[in-house]
C-alpha cells in the first residue's frame, strides 16, 4: 500500500468512526478519548476508556460513556484502532491503543498510544517554543549549514557532536541527550531516567531537565510518556529555551530518534 492509499484509508476510518463518536459518544462536548485496546485471543476488545477536554455539557458525556450505553460502540472503536496501528505500520501491543481527536475543522485525527491533554503550561507556551526553536535550527543551518556535510559523529560521553565533509572536521558543538523517541511505541523517553545510558549520559540529560523551573508540567516529571512527533518535538524545544541552547538536532537511534541540544556550536 503507498502513502496516498493509506492516507484515503485513514480518512475513510476516521470519517465512519468520527460519525459513531458524534453520534453515540457526545462527541461535540469534548476534544479527545483515549482508547486503551488489548489483545484477548484473535480479538481485539477496549480495556479502558478515557475523556478529556471537555468543553460541553458534562452530564452529557458522563451518560454517552457509562457502561450500558457506550458497550455497544467498543468493539467498533477496538477494530478501527488496530486497522489505525496497521496502517502507520504499528503493533497494537506496543503502543497499547489510540487517541481520538476532535479537530476544530469539524474531523477527527488520530495518535498511536494514549496520548494525554499537555500541561496547561505546555500548552500555552506550545506555539511560541515551537516558533523559537525553529529560528534557532534556521540559524544554525543558516551559519554552519549542518544538513550539507557528508556525516557526523556524536559522542555522548564526551557531550560532542562532530560534522565532517570530505574527511576534514568543519563544525563541532557540545551536544547531549535530551530524550528519545521509540518508533515501535511512539513513547517519548527522559535520557535521564534511561538506566542502559551510562552514568556521565544520564547525569548530563538530568541536568537539561532540571532547568526547566515549572514542575507543575507533569510531563517533565513523566519519566516515559506516550508522544507524537509533534508533541516530541515541543518538549525539545522547552529544554532548548530553558537550557540556553542554539538548537536541536534529530538523529536516528536504536528504534526511534534521538534528539539532542547543540551548544557552543562553532567552525572547527
Amino acid at each position: 500500500m503507498d502513502e496516498a492509499e493509506r492516507v484515503r484509508a485513514r480518512g475513510e476510518i476516521l470519517h465512519d468512526v468520527g460519525a459513531i463518536l458524534r453520534e453515540q459518544l457526545a462527541a461535540d462536548e469534548w476534544g479527545r478519548v483515549l482508547v486503551e485496546v488489548v489483545r484477548q485471543g484473535d480479538d481485539v476488545v477496549v480495556a479502558g476508556i478515557d475523556v478529556e477536554e471537555i468543553v460541553g455539557d458534562e452530564a452529557k458525556v458522563d451518560a454517552a460513556f457509562a457502561d450500558d450505553a457506550a458497550k455497544p460502540v467498543l468493539p467498533v472503536l477496538a477494530k478501527a484502532t488496530e486497522a489505525l496501528c496497521a496502517l502507520e505500520d504499528l503493533e497494537l501491543d506496543a503502543v497499547g491503543g489510540g487517541t481520538f481527536l476532535r479537530q476544530r475543522s469539524g474531523g477527527f485525527a488520530w495518535l498511536p498510544g494514549l496520548v494525554h491533554v499537555p500541561s496547561a503550561p505546555l500548552e500555552d507556551e506550545w506555539d511560541d517554543l515551537i516558533a523559537e526553536l525553529d529560528a534557532r535550527n534556521a540559524d544554525l543551518e543558516e551559519q554552519f549549514a549542518l544538513k550539507s556535510h557528508d556525516r557526523y559523529d556524536v559522542d555522548l560521553e564526551k557531550e560532542s557532536i562532530v560534522f565532517t565533509t570530505a574527511g576534514t572536521p568543519r563544525v563541532v558543538a557540545r551536544a547531549n541527550l535530551i530524550a528519545t523517541l521509540s518508533d515501535a511505541s511512539r513513547a517519548w523517553a527522559w535520557g535521564g531516567y534511561n538506566r542502559y545510558l551510562p552514568e556521565r549520559v544520564r547525569a548530563a540529560s538530568a541536568a537539561l531537565v532540571d532547568t526547566i523551573l515549572e514542575r507543575d508540567m507533569w510531563e517533565i516529571s513523566t519519566p516515559v510518556l506516550p508522544a507524537d512527533p509533534g508533541t516530541a518535538w515541543v518538549l525539545a524545544a522547552l529544554v532548548c529555551d530553558r537550557a540556553g541552547g542554539q538548537g536541536v538536532f534529530r538523529t536516528p537511534a536504536e528504534n526511534g530518534t534521538a534528539f539532542l541540544l547543540l551548544r557552543d556550536v562553532r567552525e572547527a
